[in-house]
């Protein structure tokens, strides 16, 4: 399933992320070891993967190295690949006592301190109390990028599939916009779904006109529109807003870290420096390597709101991003 997958697990219902509670605060240890470990995916684009030179890459992991220089220590990141939910993946935050027989090469001696891009959900969190899911960085909200040759100009919020009867949409398979364009709408975009190993090949179907949009997370749309140095043609963005939206999932979210409750000291230092992060503008210059028009944290995930603005097409901050920022896994051919 891999971690989008995960992600839409975590925002439709509760996570079993373990009993273990820690001793003792954990950033006492941090301080005395002068680490910081921190998790991160391994092959989520474009917020952290493995890259070109086979090191891990991305907005996530260029944060986690921001917020150890923050805090005055180093960090050690360890890259994991997904499992089929985010109760799994999470289980990665358990403390050294368990039982670690089944851990793999990346958690050699202890759990890490923090997980990187976790879903900040009041469900999710209300029915984990062991974990904290805090210092939200980003806004993420599902939206669609179009060609606006084939369907003129969509307004900023798309709450309705009509735009899109007829016209051959691009996706990522197993992802929630899979879920919604072939089991949604009573089936009517089934048939016209055209499916993708990545947002990026997704996105470079609609650059080669072979379909009308490609609906996905806002943050990966931006991050693989700007993955080509030029784009011919006029693409709009709008947000999906409760087009992607029922009772148990949501069209937006906050992302944050998550930790183990009972470290007051870790999440306060955390937080602040995140905070410190935000307001010095280093947040919104990461994203913006990656082409992404960075929007704050709202505390709440009931609306997308407008889509940012960014300086090129479709609102992305920049295109052609930098060698050592791209994905290994999902470079289009040629490029790089």
């Amino acid at each position: 399933m891999g971690v989008k997958g995960a992600v839409i697990g975590a925002l439709a219902g509760a996570a079993l992320l373990g009993s273990a509670t820690a001793s003792a605060d954990r950033m006492d240890e941090i301080r005395d070891g002068g680490t910081l470990k921190i998790a991160v995916y391994n092959d989520f684009a474009p917020y952290s993967c493995v890259g070109l030179e086979r090191d891990l890459t991305g907005v996530d992991v260029e944060l986690a190295n921001a917020l150890g220089e923050s805090l005055g220590v180093n960090v050690e990141l360890f890259g994991f690949s997904a499992a089929d939910s985010m109760d799994a993946d999470l289980e990665r935050l358990m403390d050294e006592e368990r039982d670690d027989s089944w851990r793999d090469d990346y958690f050699p001696d202890r759990a890490p301190d923090l997980m990187m891009h976790v879903p900040i959900d009041p469900v999710f969190a209300a029915r984990n109390p062991e974990y904290e899911f805090t210092a939200g960085y980003f806004h993420e909200a599902m939206a669609v990028l179009y060609d606006r040759e084939q369907l003129g100009e969509l307004p900023a919020v798309v709450n309705t599939p009509d735009p899109f009867i007829g016209e051959r949409i691009g996706v990522e398979m197993y992802t929630l916009s899979y879920v919604f364009l072939t089991n949604g709408f009573d089936g009517r975009l089934r048939e016209t779904t055209v499916n993708h190993k990545s947002v990026v090949e997704a996105v470079e179907s609609l650059l080669k006109g072979d379909v009308s949009a490609v609906m996905a997370p806002r943050g990966e749309l931006h991050a693989a529109l700007a993955t080509f140095p030029e784009v011919e043609g006029s693409f709009g963005m709008s947000g999906l807003d409760d087009l992607f939206r029922t009772d148990r999932v949501r069209s937006a979210w906050d992302v944050g870290v998550a930790l183990q409750s009972g470290n007051p000291a870790l999440q306060e230092a955390v937080e602040q420096a995140m905070a410190d992060l935000i307001e010095d503008g280093t947040v919104a210059e990461i994203f913006g390597y990656y082409g992404i028009a960075w929007t704050a944290a709202r505390g709440e995930t009931s609306a997308n709101g407008a889509m940012p603005a960014g300086d090129g097409p479709a609102g992305v901050a920049r295109q052609g991003l930098d060698r050592s920022r791209v994905c290994r896994a999902t470079v289009p051919a040629g490029l790089y």
